[in-house]
């Protein structure tokens, strides 16, 4: 793999690999068992990279291969005899998981667009809170307001977010 289609990968995969994970963990009863899936998942991507077409839905391609794990993890499990759900109610639930995915990567571009619409110092007040994990109190040292205020923006902050969210998603679902 030449090494501009290895960068590809990683960011790909660095990108969508909560979401990847978070797909897996809906369909499978443990962490540990998720860890394994989702390793083995990423190395079949991994070799299988040069049939990813780039442009194309990386994610939905990667849940696919994620599905095909799983698959033969409850293959193993069956012949162990340690199986959650059998095959039928696994089948079923697969379109509304796949319905719950699209409403989080819709609610995830939603935040994404409300963020965008905030000013100034309530921007770097959720950039010092989220991306940097700072606590109120150092933000609140940081920027020289009380912890009290900062705690009453913080949650300003949020509210203001949430609505915007509910209202993009709002036009979304109608």
């Amino acid at each position: 793999m030449d090494t501009e289609k290895h960068k590809l990968f990683l960011k790909l995969i660095l990108e969508h690999q909560p979401k990847i994970y978070a797909y897996i963990l809906t369909l499978v009863p443990s962490y540990p068992d998720a860890d394994d899936i989702l390793q083995n998942a990423c190395e079949i991507m991994w070799r299988r990279f040069d049939q990813f077409e780039p442009g194309t839905n990386f994610l939905a391609w990667a849940i696919k291969c994620a599905y095909f794990e799983i698959i033969n993890f409850r293959k193993n499990k069956a012949k162990s005899r340690e199986i959650v759900f059998d095959s039928e109610t696994f089948e079923q639930m697969l379109p509304v998981l796949n319905d719950e995915i699209k409403t989080i990567d819709h609610r995830r571009e939603a935040l994404e667009q409300c963020l965008d619409k905030l000013q100034g110092k309530q921007r770097d007040i959720i950039k010092l809170r989220y991306n940097m994990d700072l606590r109120p109190k150092d933000i609140a040292l940081r920027m020289g307001y009380t912890v009290a205020n900062m705690y009453k923006l913080i949650s300003r902050i949020q509210k203001k977010l949430l609505s915007c969210i509910e209202r993009n998603t709002n036009r979304i679902y109608g």
